[in-house]
């Protein structure tokens, strides 16, 4: 059997990390801003400079036969302030929203269907460092989803002549944004952290997403046009408490589960999925960090399991029980990298560091936690989650991510091979297969996005490289086939696609 003729080929991407002009004079500040200017992570600059070079990387796509691109429209571009400090909501620039419709329909019209993600991890300085702390800034993004979606399908229908987008993703990664937030402190945080800080920051953008949906599907109705797609990301995880929570939560009004029922719901699914992996087998290696790592997820199953309340998410439950659609999600979005919280760890280096440290527990935890180019690849791991989400959702399933780090560095001071030998080439090879069994074995997957296309800034750092083509920042943002370590990926994904293909 070969994959459907339908199925969507291509590359995730998001805005702050790719285009370009965030967090310098006279740029849209984020809420990255002051850990950029204070010098605690590396400056974006021009990143992969998308914003300017969409053509050249939209018709890359096209010769590699892809027929789909993820990409982020950026809150803190649309409506922007140029100082990092708090102040009210500025007014909206049109233009900039025009600019994005100009993106998405030069996509089309190089044969790709956009998948459009509406928040991607950053927000505007002017909401704070801390925004998902606040229920503010529920509505405040309400007013931003439903102006930039109003304006730019009103642009694509009028101007471009084409239709309105499709494809939604509402935030991208909620449980990565928080956890990486207010727990590891990778991510801007203010002085809120702790495990309260992540409840009171899910209920939040579990609340945003919920209205967010509704909002998107009332435009819709509103000018007739055809009913679009929308959802959220996950960052898959083995970690019932990271991840499928959230899926669970989202289906609770669907299920008809009532307040007093909530935990014993969450429970009861948790324990589902831990007798599920069991059953998997799944090969992993068992070396000292990964019962390291075993130890970790022990103690965040009883973490989660004994601070689970309803009390803390009381603005999820009110929008989920007002949402005039009992269904919040249309499809299951899922981001597919080193799931398995056992392999957190790795055997201590203190000579990688991508982050300044706080205090001598920082430092340490630094050094022994798994940096992006540690990641093990468990292709068999993608197959499994698939088939469980499959069985326990009976929804179309979009990989929205897959990818793997290289290490270089931008000055090209550090440029290594992976612990485990890896090139890029080897990774997709074996990802897609996996890719090709589902299909042929009618597991509802719709599309499978590769982060990414280019090399770009990885959140503080451009010393991970996920690129299809390689970029060498020592001399700009030219766009290279061939990696540090002479692989040639996006020759082999444009292969694999079209063997699969048929």
């Amino acid at each position: 059997m070969t994959a459907q003729s339908n199925f969507l080929w291509g590359v995730a991407t998001s805005g702050y990390q790719s285009e370009g002009g965030y967090n310098g004079v006279g740029q849209p500040q984020n809420n990255w801003s002051e850990s950029e200017q204070k010098g605690r992570v590396m400056r974006t600059g021009s990143a992969s400079d998308f914003w300017t070079r969409y053509p050249e990387d939209f018709s890359n796509c096209q010769e590699l036969g892809l027929n789909s691109f993820r990409l982020s429209l950026e809150w803190s571009r649309i409506q922007p302030t140029t100082t990092p400090e708090i102040s009210p909501a500025p007014n909206y620039d049109f233009q900039v929203l025009d600019d994005y419709a100009e993106r998405i329909a030069s996509c089309r019209q190089h044969g790709l269907e956009p998948i459009v993600t509406l928040h991607h991890f950053t927000h505007p300085a002017w909401l704070g460092i801390d925004a998902w702390l606040s229920p503010e800034t529920i509505d405040c993004f309400i007013d931003y989803v439903r102006v930039t979606v109003t304006h730019i399908n009103q642009r694509l229908t009028d101007y471009h002549q084409q239709p309105p987008i499709h494809w939604y993703i509402t935030i991208n990664e909620p449980n990565i944004l928080v956890l990486n937030t207010y727990l590891s402190g990778q991510f801007p945080v203010g002085n809120f952290t702790g495990i309260l800080a992540v409840w009171r920051a899910y209920n939040h953008l579990l609340a945003a997403h919920i209205r967010a949906y509704n909002v998107v599907h009332d435009i819709y109705e509103q000018y007739g046009w055809k009913q679009p797609l929308v959802t959220l990301n996950t960052y898959c995880s083995d970690l019932y408490w990271s991840e499928k929570v959230i899926w669970d939560l989202l289906d609770a009004q669907k299920n008809q589960v009532k307040p007093k029922e909530l935990r014993n719901y969450v429970y009861a699914q948790a324990k589902h999925l831990e007798t599920a992996l069991r059953q998997a087998s799944l090969p992993f290696r068992k070396d000292f960090p990964y019962q390291l790592g075993r130890l970790a997820r022990w103690m965040g199953n009883r973490i989660g399991h004994r601070t689970f309340d309803i009390q803390h998410l009381d603005y999820y439950w009110q929008e989920l029980m007002v949402s005039p659609r009992q269904k919040v999600y249309d499809y299951l979005a899922i981001d597919y990298y080193d799931p398995f919280i056992a392999h957190t760890f790795r055997l201590p280096s203190f000579s990688d560091f991508e982050f300044k440290t706080k205090g001598i527990r920082n430092w340490l935890m630094t050094g022994i936690t798994s940096k992006w180019w540690d990641w093990r690849a468990l292709p068999e791991g993608l197959s499994f989650f698939c088939k469980y989400y499959a069985q326990e959702y009976n929804l179309p399933i979009l990989i929205a991510e897959n990818g793997m780090a290289l290490r270089r560095k931008p000055d090209n001071s550090i440029a290594t091979r992976r612990s485990d030998q890896l090139h890029r080439s080897q990774f997709l090879e074996a990802h897609l297969r996996q890719i090709q069994q589902l299909l042929k074995e009618n597991i509802p997957i719709v599309g499978y996005m590769h982060w990414s296309l280019t090399d770009n800034y990885e959140w503080g750092s451009y010393t991970p490289r996920f690129g299809l083509f390689s970029i060498d920042f020592n001399r700009g943002t030219e766009r290279e086939f061939e990696d540090h370590l002479g692989d040639r990926p996006a020759e082999t994904y444009a292969k694999l696609i079209k063997e699969i293909q048929g």
